[in-house]
C-alpha cells in the first residue's frame, strides 16, 4: 500500500481550508490529494496531474463519490487548437461537472500552467510537487528503473510525451535508456553520469559501456549491471552506490527531469495567487538544489517568503514505517506579490 511521504507536514504548510483549490502536480496514488480534499469540503477542488496514464486510469476514487472524480487520460490537451479544450485529434475536453472535486488529467507537470488553463482551474491556493517516482514503477512497472531486477532498459515514466505547450520543445517520445546506452557518445555518457548521477567513476563506466556495446547491443538492466560490476570490481569501489547513481542519471536523462522541474516550478508560480504556496518534496541533492535555488531567487527578488529555513525531513517514526521516505526533503515558499495576469 502506498504511503504518502511527509503527509502531516504537507497539510500543515498548505493549510487547506473549506472551498479552496489546490494542484497536486504529481498525483501518483492520490494520498496527498485525498487528504487535502478532506479539509476543503464541501466545494474545494484538487487538480491532479500525472505523467503516467496508468496512475490516472487505475485510481479507484476511494472514499469519494464517483461523481466527484473527473478523469481525462485519452490524449494530451492541445494548447494550439482552435478550441483550446480540444485534444490533438480535435476531440473536445468533456465538460467538468460542478460536483467534480477531484479533476485528474494525464500530463507532464512541466505544462502545469497550460493544463490548469485548459481545464479552467482557477483560484489556486497551493501546489504540491512530490518529485520521487512511485514505488509501483519499481516493483511492477517492468521499465527498468531498478538495478535489482533484470528488465528492458526503458526508464520512461510515460510511453508518450504529453506536452500541451506547443511553444516548448518536448522530449523525444521514443528515447529510452537503451537508446542512450547504445547510441550516445562516450563523452555524453560520461557527462550524464557526472552531472546527473554525481558519479566520480563516470569516465571508466562510460568507456566500459562503449567497449561492451561494440560487441553486442546492451538491452537489459542485467547486462548493464554486469558491465558496471566489472568496472567497480576492477577499482574496488562501492557497488550499490555506483549502480544507484548510474541508474539515476539514465532516468533523469530519459525523462528530461531537470528541464521539467524548472518549467513546473515556474508554471506553478504563475498559477498561484497572492499568499499561495508551493510545497516541493525532493529525494536527491540535485532536485533539492533546484528547488532551493528557485525559492532563493524568488525571495531575493522580493516575490516570495520561504517558510522552511531548513528542509523538513521525515520523523524517525515515518522512516521506520516507510523506509523510502528517509531521503525526503520538504521546502515551502509563499507568494507575496499579486500575479501579473
Amino acid at each position: 500500500m502506498h504511503i504518502p511521504v511527509l503527509l502531516k507536514e504537507v497539510i500543515e504548510f498548505l493549510d487547506p481550508k473549506p472551498n479552496e483549490n489546490f494542484i497536486d502536480a504529481t498525483f501518483g496514488d492520490g494520498g496527498h490529494s485525498l487528504e487535502i480534499l478532506k479539509f476543503t469540503a464541501p466545494n474545494g477542488k484538487v487538480l491532479g496531474i500525472d505523467w503516467d496514464q496508468k496512475a490516472i486510469e487505475n485510481f479507484d476514487g476511494r472514499g469519494l463519490d464517483s461523481r466527484s472524480v473527473f478523469k481525462y487520460v485519452s490524449e494530451p490537451l492541445n494548447a494550439a487548437a482552435e478550441t483550446p479544450r480540444q485534444n490533438r485529434s480535435g476531440v473536445e475536453l468533456p465538460p467538468i461537472s460542478e460536483k467534480s472535486r477531484l479533476i485528474l488529467i494525464s500530463g507532464n507537470f512541466a505544462d502545469i500552467r497550460e493544463t490548469a488553463n485548459l481545464a479552467g482551474f482557477k483560484n489556486v491556493r497551493g501546489v504540491l510537487f512530490d518529485l520521487g517516482f512511485r514505488s509501483v514503477q519499481i516493483e511492477s512497472g517492468g521499465r527498468g528503473f531498478s538495478f535489482q531486477k533484470d528488465e528492458p532498459l526503458d526508464m520512461r515514466y510515460h510511453a508518450t510525451r504529453n506536452c500541451v505547450d506547443q511553444t516548448r520543445i518536448c522530449a523525444d517520445d521514443s528515447l529510452t535508456a537503451e537508446n542512450i546506452i547504445n547510441e550516445w557518445s562516450e563523452r555524453d555518457l560520461e557527462r550524464i553520469f557526472i552531472e546527473y548521477g554525481e558519479e566520480r567513476n563516470s569516465k571508466r563506466i562510460a568507456r566500459a559501456i562503449v567497449e561492451s556495446r561494440s560487441k553486442n547491443r546492451i538491452k537489459t538492466t542485467g547486462e548493464l549491471v554486469e558491465i558496471v560490476d566489472r568496472t567497480y570490481r576492477a577499482y574496488g569501489t562501492n557497488r550499490i552506490k555506483i549502480l544507484a547513481r548510474v541508474f539515476q542519471a539514465l532516468r533523469i536523462a530519459v525523462n528530461n527531469e531537470f528541464e521539467n522541474i524548472a518549467s513546473g516550478l515556474n508554471g506553478a508560480w504563475d498559477v498561484i495567487g497572492k499568499d499561495g504556496k508551493i510545497t516541493a518534496i525532493s529525494f536527491h541533492s540535485l532536485e533539492d538544489r533546484m528547488v532551493k535555488n528557485f525559492f532563493a531567487d524568488k525571495k531575493k527578488n522580493g516575490e516570495g517568503e520561504i517558510l522552511t529555513k531548513k528542509p523538513v525531513t521525515p520523523s524517525e517514526n515515518e522512516v521506520r514505517d516507510n523506509s523510502r521516505s528517509r531521503s525526503a526533503k520538504l521546502r515551502v515558499i509563499k507568494k507575496c506579490l499579486i500575479p501579473n495576469y
